[in-house]
């Protein structure tokens, strides 16, 4: 199975002013939820967020989603990457973001259960 790049998020210290810049700059409609800011076209689903900064990380994060976060958690860190934040719980699932071996930030991203 190949997993496929699902949502994006931009993680940094200028939430408001990253959100604006994305709205004005590209139409996307920002929906604040409070600990991110959801971004659509139109009304369309959401397929990107802003985000407060957090340590270590700054910038666009893609989310590659997964059946198993444990094991390809794994499976990432045998292939040399990095974890950087474990277990964090979102509106929709369950993410594990890591370091590629070349500096790049990526999550591994569980859905949450129906």
């Amino acid at each position: 199975m190949h997993s496929p790049f699902v949502w994006f998020d931009n993680i940094g210290p200028k939430r408001a002013k990253t959100t604006d810049f994305l709205a004005k700059t590209f139409g996307w409609q920002p929906q604040d939820i409070g600990p991110m800011t959801f971004l659509t076209n139109d009304g369309d689903k959401p397929f990107a967020a802003t985000c407060d900064e957090m340590p270590d990380i700054s910038g666009w994060v893609p989310y590659v989603e997964v059946e198993d976060l444990s094991a390809e958690t794994t499976k990432a860190v045998a292939n040399g990457a990095l974890i950087v934040a474990e277990g964090l719980q979102g509106p929709a699932g369950t993410a594990t973001f890591i370091r590629d071996p070349g500096g790049a930030v990526l999550a591994i991203w569980k859905r949450a259960a129906p």
